[in-house]
């Protein structure tokens, strides 16, 4: 299913397993903000089409972060997919298929990351490492570490929308923070959301993860600190 929120910026509904959100701006350039599961390609491929685009068509994806629920459609877009895959410097190893995620974290879930990595074919595109206040075409990357160490928010200040990732997810009308059994580092993760409630603008749409995309964001997120 696709969603348009304001204009130029569609929600990707995906239905496998934990059902992620992939999410298509356009301000003149194209971006894939996440990809959801391999067995998301239909899904994220109807979606851009609805959107009226093809995987052709999109200048540049930014991954909030390296887990297999955000990274795995990439390599079925390609090769009509041809550009830049942007992610935090310290998961530029994972996605580049150079290193796979340690055996430890998160309460041991992480061990199944890496065997899903082991079988997971990774997009053979240009990786470009992303720093913290980096600007991307329209969007400002902010580091927010906790549910993986090198996790990014990315907020488009024109469309007034800020892309969470998994530092928070949707859950009815309210967000919630990214659990302790996911996360590296949940004393980690409220640190991020403060920080990034502190350091950015008010911004009208959250656009989680995993769950529903919410109006008066900023608020809600700042909420959850508060």
């Amino acid at each position: 299913m696709t969603v348009q929120l304001p204009d130029g910026l569609w929600q990707l509904d995906c239905q496998t397993r934990d059902k992620p959100n992939a999410y298509v701006v356009d301000d003149g350039e194209i971006t894939l903000v996440d990809a959801g599961w391999p067995g998301d390609e239909v899904t994220v491929r109807d979606g851009l089409s609805d959107a009226g685009f093809e995987p052709s068509d999109i200048d540049r994806v930014l991954l909030t972060h390296y887990d297999a629920d955000h990274v795995g459609t990439l390599s079925k877009l390609t090769p009509a997919l041809d550009a830049p895959v942007y992610v935090n410097r310290l998961e530029v190893p994972y996605v580049a298929g150079v290193r796979l995620p340690p055996w430890t974290a998160r309460c041991g879930l992480e061990a199944l990351h890496r065997l899903y990595y082991r079988r997971l074919t990774l997009p053979d595109l240009p990786i470009r490492a992303v720093e913290d206040g980096d600007t991307i075409g329209g969007f400002r990357a902010y580091h927010a570490p906790g549910h993986t160490p090198g996790h990014v928010v990315y907020v488009h200040e024109e469309l007034s929308a800020s892309f969470l990732g998994d530092l928070a997810y949707g859950l009815g009308d309210s967000l919630r923070p990214s659990g302790r059994i996911t996360s590296y580092d949940h004393k980690q993760v409220e640190e991020s959301i403060q920080s990034l409630s502190d350091r950015t603008g008010s911004f009208e749409y959250a656009c989680p993860g995993h769950g529903p995309p919410l109006r008066d964001g900023h608020h809600r997120l700042s909420s959850l600190v508060e």
